[in-house]
Formats: structure tokens, C-alpha cells, sequence
């Protein structure tokens, strides 16, 4: 293995980062700019391969360290493979296969963090920037004064009892949770006028979720954003943890009594699961694990294929609708990353997907730093929601996961290594080896 001296970043490798970075700002506000700058960064990033030896040096480095890439790359080869197999038909595979390509940003991510050290903390300020933008834009919606597009470039909604704008309220919860819990966490970092300024953050952006928007995804998400950053960042004994624990349960039991839009938006999940109502929004959820379930039963090995679920969907929902009604021919998915890739891949996928989740989980182990306890909030935050939201076959959601993940990903694992958080890349080499428990 050639050893390769760690040199400045070249233009191109620049302008890929800063396209990379502007794809963060734009996730929570705009899908066609994150789609754009992705783009471009994929063009960007194989320009830069060809002209940068530095930058294919990184390609040589250990697999332990590229090990999210490598398995997000198996993961995409079993959704390719399983288009041979698939019972989907061709508009739903065409569907699947385009959404699982944005998998490859995961090891682009890692390549590009690993020969930009830099690159995750200014990661972190773009998307908290871009959350920012969302966040304003609720607040002037909810006082009448957020424009809407002439030409229907965003949406702002008129429904005050569920504000929303740019994204549906699933994706505003999940996106201004972690922002809130991300920047609580950095409060807890920082001392003086910082802490400050990041308190009042995680208030500005955490305000809209409770009492503005109606998405219950994102109650969960500030929930255990909010228990998180208290297991990672208290001094533990069992007498605080308890306590602080059932103080956050209380908290969220106040926010429930003083918020009519948590109020309503809980009650009417608690009631549409316990009558099981085929036609509401959890009950359907519920119809969506019964038939996902039983056809991971039927298939349990390689399951029915890429895009299958929504063929295999299609009977129930022609029982559940009337004749004739638009959602009886709808294309469903199970709003489950779980059971959807069960479903698609079988128990050989759900390896592959849990394999890269546990790839990415591992580097936040072990001995504390903000770049471990950054990384284990994100990976909190979306491996619980995505057990009954399809996040990684959403794609706002899956851009914000891929994009952050990558790059927190290195951070951890140069903190564990010893290296400096953004000091020049590593040749293959020069990386010690990983320190601390595992």
C-alpha cells in the first residue's frame, strides 16, 4: 500500500465540499435543491477521483474506517439484484431503485470527511442553518406573512391548527427535533454567551413542533432527542437518572395539557389504534405491518423483490376503499424502513440494513466527546423512527440522514483514533489504530 502525504485540498475537492454542503442548508426547506447539488456533487466528486491521487489515496484506507460505505454499497447491490426478482411493476421499480441510488452518498460522504477533516462541523452549521430558514418560515406563516409561491415552487399551509411550509409536518418534526436536540447538546459543550445563543436556538426551533405543527413523528423525535442528550451529557446515579427521566416525562405531559394541536394529534392516534380503523391514518399504518408481516413470512429469505410492496399491498387496499375511490389504487409503502426492506429483501436485507446502521452506531461508542455524542443522537433519532416511518425511501429524510451520517461518522472515528478534528487527511498509513472500547 502506497503511502500518500497528506496535501491541501484541490480546487475540485473544494467545490465538492461546498456543493455537499449547500445540499445540508437546502434539505429541510427545498427537495429540488438538494437533488441538484447532490448531483452535482456526484459529478463533482468522480471529476475530483480523476485529478486528485490524494483524494483516491482515501479509497485505500482500512475498511474498518469506510465500513458504513462499504456496507450502504452491499445494501444498493441487493436492491439492484433484487430487481430480478421483483414482483413490482415497472413505473414502481423505476420508483424504488432511483430512491435507493441516494445510498451511494453515504461512502461519497465518508471519502470526502475523510480527506476534508473540516468538513463535519461546518456540516452541522449548514444544516442548523438551513433548519433555521424552516423555522422562521413557520413562525411567519403562523402570523399570516409567509408568502406562497406563484409558481408552486413551496406550500404553506392555511390550517393553523397544523402549519406547515416547504415539507409535510412528518419531515418538520423530524428536521427541527434533531436541530433542537443537536443544538442542546452543543449548549451543553460550549460556556457563556454560547450557551446562551444555543439554548435559545434549541427554544426557537423545538416551539414549532409542540404547538404550531400536528406531526406526532416529531414529538417522538424532540422526546428522545431530549432523553438523549440527558444520558449522554448528565453525571449519572441512579437516583438522577430516574428523577431526570420522569422530569422529561412530566415536561411532556405539561406540553400535552398546554397545546391543543399535541392534545388533538394524540388523542386521535390513541383512539384510530384502538378501533384499528382501516381508513385512518394509523390504522392504515397498522394494516401496513399485518400484510408486510405476513408476506416477510411467506418470503422470508430474499423476500418479494425491489418496489414490491405496494403490489403486494394492492388487494387490501382494494378491499379497505370503495370502488372507484382514488386511495384504493394508490402505491403504498408501509411507513416502516423495517418492514419495508424486509418485505423487498428479506431477513438477507434486513442484515445488510441493520449491518450499516451498526456500522455507523459503533463509532459513537466509547470514551465521550461531542463528534461520539453528535453522531449517537442521530443515530437515536432515526433508527427509532425509522421503525414506523420509511425514512430512508422518503427523501427529504433519507438526504438529511445519509448527508449528516457520513460526515459525523468520521468525525467519531478520527476523535477515536486520536486525530485531530480537522487537522490534514490521513493517508492509509498514517491512521492509528482505534482506541477506547469498541
Amino acid at each position: 500500500m502506497t503511502t500518500v502525504s497528506p496535501t491541501a485540498l484541490t480546487k475540485t475537492e473544494r467545490v465538492v465540499c461546498q456543493l455537499f454542503l449547500l445540499a445540508l442548508f437546502c434539505v429541510s426547506f427545498s427537495t429540488a435543491l438538494t437533488n441538484f447539488f447532490v448531483g452535482l456533487s456526484y459529478i463533482g466528486f468522480l471529476v475530483a477521483l480523476a485529478a486528485s491521487p490524494s483524494l483516491r489515496a482515501m479509497l485505500r484506507l482500512p475498511p474498518r474506517l469506510l465500513a458504513p460505505g462499504l456496507a450502504a454499497l452491499l445494501l444498493l447491490a441487493l436492491y439492484l439484484l433484487g430487481m430480478t426478482w421483483s414482483i413490482a411493476p415497472h413505473a414502481d421499480l423505476l420508483t424504488a431503485v432511483k430512491k435507493y441510488t441516494r445510498l451511494l452518498i453515504l461512502p461519497m460522504g465518508i471519502v470526502l470527511a475523510w480527506r476534508a477533516p473540516g468538513l463535519p462541523r461546518r456540516a452541522l452549521a449548514y444544516y442548523l442553518a438551513g433548519t433555521g430558514v424552516l423555522a422562521v418560515s413557520i413562525y411567519l406563516a403562523s402570523f399570516g406573512l409567509m408568502p406562497s409561491s406563484s409558481l408552486g415552487w413551496w406550500r404553506v399551509s392555511a390550517d393553523k391548527q397544523d402549519l406547515f411550509v416547504f415539507r409535510n409536518h412528518i419531515t418538520i418534526g423530524i428536521m427541527l427535533g434533531f436541530a433542537a436536540s443537536a443544538c442542546l447538546l452543543i449548549a451543553t459543550y460550549v460556556k457563556d454567551r454560547r450557551r446562551v445563543i444555543a439554548c435559545a436556538a434549541a427554544l426557537a426551533t423545538a416551539l414549532p413542533i409542540v404547538f404550531l405543527s400536528g406531526g406526532r413523528t416529531g414529538y417522538v423525535v424532540l422526546f428522545i432527542g431530549l432523553v438523549t442528550v440527558f444520558l449522554l451529557r448528565a453525571r449519572l446515579t441512579p437516583l438522577r437518572m430516574t428523577g431526570g427521566l420522569a422530569a422529561l416525562v412530566l415536561l411532556f405531559a405539561g406540553l400535552y395539557l398546554a397545546s391543543p394541536n399535541m392534545k388533538t394529534r394524540t388523542d386521535e392516534m390513541v383512539k384510530e389504534i384502538e378501533t384499528e380503523a382501516p381508513r385512518t391514518p394509523n390504522g392504515l399504518r397498522l394494516s401496513f405491518i399485518k400484510v408486510g408481516l405476513g408476506v416477510v413470512a411467506a418470503h422470508p429469505l430474499i423476500g418479494i423483490g425491489t418496489g414490491g410492496f405496494a403490489e403486494a399491498y394492492a388487494p387490501t387496499a382494494l378491499r379497505t376503499w370503495p370502488a372507484g375511490h382514488p386511495m384504493a389504487t394508490e402505491r403504498y409503502q408501509p411507513h416502516s424502513e423495517f418492514v419495508l426492506t424486509a418485505v423487498q429483501l428479506g431477513v438477507v436485507g434486513l442484515a445488510a440494513y441493520f449491518g450499516m446502521l451498526a456500522a455507523l452506531g459503533l463509532a459513537a461508542l466509547g470514551r465521550r466527546s461531542f463528534e461520539r455524542d453528535l453522531l449517537a443522537l442521530l443515530w437515536l433519532i432515526y433508527t427509532i423512527t425509522s421503525a414506523y416511518n420509511s425514512l430512508l425511501w422518503d427523501t427529504s429524510e433519507a438526504h438529511w440522514f445519509l448527508l449528516l451520517s457520513s460526515c459525523l461518522y468520521v468525525a467519531a472515528m478520527r476523535q477515536r483514533a486520536g486525530l485531530p478534528a480537522a487537522a490534514a487527511a490521513p493517508s492509509p498509513q498514517m491512521v492509528p489504530p482505534a482506541r477506547g472500547a469498541a
